[in-house]
């Protein structure tokens, strides 16, 4: 059973990493994620998911005029296959070792997010990009970052509806595969639907926040924090694993 510490602290850490994302469009996986792990592994990557579903329709239906639809189904198919991929590797892995597989994915995400690498836009690409989104979101809840660089060349609106839309769509089958592979239940839905006051309250604040912490510095802040916890993460599982 959840204490009302913990509680507190796991609706503290997705605020956060809501209002950081309005901030620096950077997905809040990148922080929630490693965070809440150093919590518990209950958290993650099922309900971290699930909370996230209502963050990211908003964000599409605000800019859903302006959704960028080229290379949409190849991106989808592309996430799909991803998300199998994933599950299937999900079946295998022992849970004793999900906290150094998030940590290593987190700090990846942390390096795709800093490349100056501009990708071609194209279906195979597109498809790619979906690939490698779809494994990293439903293993460890942090695609963002890998979609994010493929639509880094659109202005701000469309940026944040397509990912939104492609967020929400993408969670959704995600859910579906955790929960075949015995990922996402009954304690998972109840966890999820503890997060989504700190979701909401981050989302509400955002705009209030948005030109104190927009100054260049927000999307710093993200990654040194994802940097960092997720190398607490990795030191605290190698320490697990060899008691």
């Amino acid at each position: 059973m959840t204490s009302l510490l913990e509680l507190l602290l796991a609706s503290g850490i997705v605020a956060l990493g809501s209002l950081l994302q309005a901030a620096s469009g950077l997905g809040a996986g990148l922080i929630v994620v490693p965070l809440l792990s150093m919590l518990s592994l209950d958290w993650v990557p099922g309900p971290c998911v699930a909370a996230s579903l209502l963050l990211s329709w908003l964000m599409f239906w605000r800019g859903r005029q302006v959704v960028v639809r080229q290379n949409l189904v190849a991106m989808l198919g592309g996430l799909a296959l991803g998300i199998a991929i994933a599950a299937s590797l999900l079946r295998q892995l022992p849970l004793d070792s999900l906290g150094l597989v998030f940590g290593c994915l987190i700090v990846l995400a942390v390096l795709v997010s800093l490349t100056p690498l501009r990708l071609p836009i194209t279906r195979l690409s597109a498809g790619l990009t979906g690939i490698a989104a779809g494994l990293m979101g439903t293993l460890a809840g942090i695609g963002a970052p890998v979609l994010a660089l493929f639509y880094q060349h659109e202005r701000g609106p469309a940026l944040r509806a397509t990912l939104g839309l492609l967020y929400f769509l993408s969670s959704l089958v995600m859910l579906a595969a955790l929960h075949s592979v015995g990922r996402f239940g009954g304690l998972e839905v109840g966890r999820s639907l503890q997060l989504f006051p700190g979701v909401m309250l981050g989302y509400w604040v955002s705009p209030r926040l948005a030109h104190w912490l927009d100054r260049g510095y927000s999307q710093t802040a993200v990654l040194v924090i994802a940097l960092l916890s997720s190398t607490v993460l990795i030191g605290q599982s190698l320490l697990k694993l060899q008691s």
